[in-house]
């Protein structure tokens, strides 16, 4: 639902403050030195868009975005992403993810976070989840709101009754809403659940206000209290490049250092033509960092394709084989207009 009713509004936000997966090495970039290719050269897999696309009504006809990528309880990878369709929206599904990386949605029926009138996370959306081993059960953290995102934001935590992580406990109030005079207090979206080694607990997250950029809530509490970083944003948009407006990010820590995925175009945006592509950033400690000089690392597709306008909130995950992959929801020109998106895969290989 987000691409749809986000972008218009970062718009003026913004101006005013085949079936199966191929395990084929992505080509080397000779302008690319040996040894700087890993989370940089990215190469798209078969079988893209990974849903296939029901006709409406259904729960998720309008198409699927933000896609979170997990390993279960049983150590099969399982999904959820944020979607509309016949039920309204947005809503969040849940899908199953075979050894090709397509997702079945599961339950099929239904989303597992449906709408509700009447509480302040009416709408849940873009969400992040950790499995927790002794509890046998998942933590998930969300943007929700009753009105609109751009009216009472607020990031909410909650547990899974079940091991599936289809049942869902409603959190009765935010961990996080942004003060009227904060950086972000115009907009916050995309929280993402990263453990350090150390132990802290981080929900990285877009936002904007004062400035558009990228903050951090740290929790030492193994998340019973949340607490902005204190140099926040860690991460500002650059107005003489490529991503003058920034949005949705991914965070995972990756040969020693923090590696850091994140959405960004050049304004002004409008959503039926602006391309949106996918930077690099790196950090030693998750919070200095530096951008890749080869951004953006990954681009709209070729004239004609599933995704040949852009490509925005990367989830990025290291697979069996040592390689990362990442999921992200793409749009076309074509399709701008009737679908929020559809969820594609890449992947890059260590050197």
């Amino acid at each position: 639902m987000r691409i749809k009713i986000i972008l218009p509004v970062l718009a003026l936000l913004l101006c005013t403050c085949s079936e199966s997966a191929t395990e084929t090495d992505p080509d080397p970039d000779p302008d690319i030195p040996p040894g700087e290719q890993f989370g940089v050269v990215w190469e798209e897999l078969d079988g893209n868009p990974r849903i296939s696309q029901p006709a409406c009504p259904e729960w998720y006809c309008l198409g699927q975005t933000d896609p979170w990528v997990a390993r279960g309880a049983g150590g099969e990878w399982v999904a959820w992403f944020s979607t509309g369709g016949d039920l309204g929206g947005p809503v969040v599904g849940r899908a199953v993810v075979d050894e090709n990386f397509g997702f079945t949605p599961n339950p099929s029926d239904r989303p597992v976070l449906e709408l509700k009138e009447d509480v302040w996370n009416k709408h849940r959306e873009t969400v992040s989840a950790r499995w927790n081993p002794d509890q046998e059960n998942w933590t998930m953290w969300y943007l929700g709101y009753e009105t609109s995102f751009f009216n009472d934001p607020g990031f909410g935590q909650m547990n899974s009754l079940d091991s599936e992580g289809i049942e869902w406990e409603r959190s009765e109030s935010p961990i996080y809403t942004p003060d009227p005079n904060a950086w972000d207090h115009a907009f916050i979206t995309g929280p993402t659940f990263v453990e350090t080694p150390e132990g802290q607990w981080r929900l990285y997250y877009s936002g904007s206000g004062t400035t558009v950029g990228i903050g951090i809530l740290i929790s030492d509490d193994e998340g019973e209290t949340w607490e902005p970083h204190p140099e926040n944003p860690v991460f500002e948009r650059d107005l003489d490049s490529w991503d003058q407006g920034i949005l949705e990010q991914s965070v995972k820590i990756a040969d020693g250092e923090y590696m850091m995925w994140y959405s960004g175009y050049e304004e002004p945006l409008d959503l039926d033509s602006t391309p949106i592509y996918i930077g690099l950033a790196h950090s030693e400690d998750g919070v200095n960092w530096e951008r890749s000089e080869y951004n953006p690392v990954l681009g709209p597709g070729e004239a004609g394709s599933w995704n040949d306008l852009r490509v925005v909130s990367p989830h990025v995950i290291m697979g069996d084989d040592g390689a990362l992959y990442m999921f992200a929801h793409g749009q076309s020109e074509d399709s701008v207009e009737i679908l929020l998106g559809e969820i594609g895969v890449w992947r890059s290989v260590p050197e």
